[in-house]
């Protein structure tokens, strides 16, 4: 008599033949699609440290990964190694090339191999430009479609190397599948290798790889890193600007830094990789020694820095993106902050205590909530009577003074701010009117700072506010919206 089966028993039976089933109709997908058919995997022995994942975050059978994503497959020893990986002809070949004395630009065509996410873009454009002796730019637009750039305001277009017999680097591209080399010119080291990886370039996923020539990797962030140097095996850092209090883990923090930092050797030769792109992405560290980025959005904007010493590459990419500002010496000192301190005695009686305390106390800070009706430019005068009294008397005492504002205007006509901001149309827009978001006082309005007139709008309001009150400095806060 056969013996009744357990529900485990009939749970795994069913989850069995689900599986199988998709295989079977993922298959036939395939085989009645003739770009599939056409394209045959080259799949040579990829030690498992090189491999580039073809499916990032899903997790395939060996027949979905060699039918439907026509991909190579091999087991691993290392969990976090991929076992779907690309083969070695996929991405794009090259086509025209352009050369002038300043870099070259070529024209780059999709191989027909199967689309991972929907919406490849056919036809890129690589443009090559090489900047100065120590730094080479460049990027990877879409040839039919205007894509968001990041603007770079810093950049010195006048400062660059007419000629390639002065350039501490040298460029080698293969045409197919695209990749490319970029090779110390005094040791002939090469620094980064893209055939490691394919190009993918679609609507919403762009993936670069690169091979490095060491394991000393730092950089990326912003993050808690438990230490300097980035261990390799197989680590993914998102990066996507959150406000998150900093914590042990791989979680998004207040900033957003796209660039690495790579020691060749122990001589102190270095040198930097610099993504210029806004959209959410991730990096991928493997052993290989190898990189990849990938972000949904924009395009591939790159820059590589060349130095003899870490400090150079930093040096060089600093006078890239802008050198930092250098802060007031009050500024290092003891600093007090947080929200609702009770009005102003409560800010009094704080002050008084820490100062009776005997603590070194430099910098004294009011949350938003000496606004009136969290309006940017207004003072509370119930709860807050005599503010700026109470500035002078800490200037008295040699300390500073500083207030937090954020960047959302009230939308109100009667409010001189939004007046005067509305007259210069400085508000960010959306379908041809402002646009408007939930913000600390209502309904409010974004000044949009990447506008000239703007910039000199925000000044006026905030030199004309501080003839009111005599603040040292202003905190601007995110203007949290929905």
């Amino acid at each position: 008599m056969a013996r009744n089966l357990s529900v485990l028993e009939v749970l795994l039976i069913i989850f069995f033949l689900t599986i199988l089933a998709l295989d079977i109709f993922l298959m036939l997908l395939v085989l009645g699609n003739p770009s599939g058919r056409s394209f045959v995997p080259e799949c040579p022995d990829i030690p498992e440290s090189e491999r580039i994942d073809c499916v990032p975050g899903h997790v395939v059978t060996e027949n979905v990964c060699r039918w439907v994503y026509k991909c190579c497959w091999k087991p691993v020893t290392h969990t976090g190694a991929p076992r779907c990986f690309f083969p070695r002809n996929w991405g794009y070949k090259v086509g025209k090339r352009q050369n002038d004395t300043t870099g070259f630009t070529a024209k780059l065509k999709r191989l027909p191999t199967p689309s991972l996410f929907g919406y490849d873009v056919p036809d890129a454009l690589f443009a090559a430009d090489y900047q100065t002796s120590n730094r080479f730019h460049f990027k990877i637009t879409d040839m039919d479609s205007k894509r968001y750039e990041v603007t770079l305001e810093n950049i010195d277009l006048l400062d660059r190397t007419p000629k390639t017999s002065n350039l501490n680097y040298h460029v080698e591209v293969i045409n197919e599948p695209f990749s490319f080399k970029i090779i110390r010119t005094s040791n002939k080291r090469i620094l980064l290798d893209t055939s490691i990886g394919p190009l993918q370039f679609a609507h919403q996923y762009l993936q670069l790889s690169f091979r490095l020539p060491s394991t000393s990797v730092y950089g990326l962030g912003e993050h808690v890193h438990q230490q300097y140097l980035h261990n390799l095996t197989w680590k993914t850092w998102p990066i996507f600007t959150r406000d998150a209090t900093p914590t042990e883990g791989m979680i998004n923090l207040y900033g957003a830094h796209t660039f690495f930092l790579c020691l060749e050797d122990t001589s102190g030769s270095s040198f930097g990789v610099f993504l210029l792109n806004s959209d959410a992405m991730e990096v991928i560290l493997q052993p290989a020694p190898a990189i990849t980025y990938r972000t949904i959005g924009g395009i591939l904007d790159f820059y590589v820095f060349l130095g003899n010493t870490p400090e150079q590459v930093v040096q060089e990419y600093l006078e890239l993106i802008g050198r930092p500002f250098l802060p007031p010496y009050w500024s290092l000192g003891f600093q007090l902050s947080r929200r609702n301190y009770g009005g102003i005695n409560g800010l009094r009686k704080v002050v008084d205590r820490n100062r009776g305390a005997g603590i070194p106390y430099d910098v004294q800070y009011s949350d938003i909530d000496y606004m009136e009706g969290g309006k940017d430019f207004t003072i509370d005068k119930e709860a807050f009577p005599r503010l700026e009294d109470f500035a002078k008397d800490l200037h008295g005492q040699g300390m500073k003074y500083v207030i937090m504002m954020h960047p959302g205007i009230l939308n109100d006509s009667k409010y001189q701010p939004y007046e005067t901001g509305s007259e210069k149309r400085v508000w960010i827009w959306q379908d041809n009117e402002f646009a408007i978001g939930q913000g600390y006082p209502g309904l409010t309005v974004f000044p949009d700072f990447s506008n000239p007139v703007c910039i000199e709008w925000w000044r006026e309001q905030i030199s004309e506010f501080h003839k009111t009150l005599e603040f040292d400095g202003v905190w601007i806060v995110s203007c949290y919206s929905r």
